[in-house]
């Protein structure tokens, strides 16, 4: 009988003793918190494990999650170098080096006679690690300049490809990819169950059910689904701190957020019906309330909880080099990645990022809000 994907992660993973995690460009609360949860677990399995996210940087509401100082930003020691002298002729006296300028040498002083250019050779080493598990990426080049820059890398290397996206390119050799799953931490509880549940400790859990409060608003999102609830309530019987996440999370918002929450509450628009909500930001807004677009999504969640009556929710903003950047938050049903395909959308099935080029921000906003109106209708 043929193993299901899970099986096969889980024999992928016994087999290997250095494994990889990577995440991509920009990642998600959900897809930080559920590779923290799995990197504990691979360390609980005594596995060298590693995280890596490009250019990483911890959201100012997470470090209170278990492990979040240890996601690395760039990939190292991928692989040996191997310098091989044969020794048959003559044994090695002393061997040295220095580094001069941009070269290093290496000084072997044979013990009688003397080595040849023909006795030296070299070779590459295998890679470190044994199997790559990507977490929350609908395809590699998401991953960024870890991708860019070692895709030889990703090429001879096993991957576990673990994403709820609908977008997902099924790019691994193992696919963990359920649309019908709220969050990727969803689907990383259900391989820590494979790779042995006795491992789910109160820090681990602290970190997966993070993920599934970040991706249902708090369990006030209409993507909440009876198994994301019977999760979460295994969760917190596990020992997850939901009081310490809600705390972290939804009660405690940085002044900078505060000012460009009111900024965007001062030019909220809405449709007739109330299915469409949006709200315009210029550069001025994010210097006056010293803000970034980063603090986007935290906006949009407080408006999917305030505003429960709206479908779909956008801010549009100006960036840099005269582009329109948007974050634009659309029901499950509504394939964002196609009803946006001319303004390089990215992201997952409920937040969508787009980007404009040389373009006005109201001239985006007459383009971007008949599209959802159309689609909701």
């Amino acid at each position: 009988m043929a193993l299901s994907p899970f099986q096969q992660a889980q024999d992928l993973i016994k087999k290997s003793q250095n494994v990889l995690i990577v995440l991509p460009d920009d990642p998600s609360l959900d897809t930080i918190s559920s590779g923290l949860a799995l990197f504990s677990v691979l360390e609980k399995l005594k596995k060298d494990a590693k995280v890596v996210c490009a250019d990483f940087r911890l959201p100012p509401n997470a470090d209170f999650m278990p492990k979040s100082k240890d996601i690395h930003s760039s990939l190292t020691s991928l692989r040996q170098f191997i310098i091989s002298l044969n020794v048959s002729q003559t044994a090695v006296e002393e061997l040295s080096y220095a580094i001069e300028g941009e070269k290093l040498n290496i000084y072997i002083t044979p013990r009688n006679g003397y080595f040849e250019e023909r006795d030296v050779s070299t070779s590459s080493g295998a890679f470190t690690h044994e199997v790559i598990i990507v977490l929350g990426a609908p395809d590699l080049e998401t991953l960024g300049k870890l991708y860019d820059d070692h895709a030889e890398f990703f090429y001879h290397t096993p991957i576990i490809n673990i994403d709820h996206q609908a977008a997902n390119e099924n790019f691994g050799q193992v696919n963990l990819v359920e649309v019908t799953a709220t969050s990727t931490s969803e689907i990383v509880f259900e391989l820590i169950k494979h790779l042995g549940e006795e491992h789910l400790d109160e820090y681990i859990a602290t970190n997966l059910l993070t993920g599934i409060i970040t991706k249902t608003k708090s369990f006030q999102s209409p993507v909440v689904t009876p198994k994301s609830l019977a999760v979460a309530s295994h969760l917190i019987a596990s020992g997850a701190r939901r009081e310490e996440i809600v705390k972290n999370l939804y009660q405690t918002k940085t002044l900078p957020m505060l000012k460009l929450w009111g900024r965007t509450l001062a030019r909220l628009r809405s449709a007739k019906n109330g299915s469409v909500l949006w709200s315009l930001l210029t550069v001025d807004d994010f210097v006056k309330s010293e803000a970034s677009p980063n603090d986007l999504p935290g906006v949009i969640d407080e408006l999917i909880v305030n505003a429960p009556e709206a479908k779909a929710i956008a801010i549009l903003h100006e960036a840099p080099k005269n582009t329109v950047r948007g974050i634009i938050y659309t029901p499950h049903y509504i394939d964002a990645t196609a009803l946006f395909k001319k303004w390089h959308p990215e992201g997952g099935k409920d937040f969508t990022t787009i980007r404009a080029e040389k373009a006005d921000l109201f001239a985006v906003e007459q383009a971007i809000i008949p599209l959802l109106e159309k689609e909701l209708r």
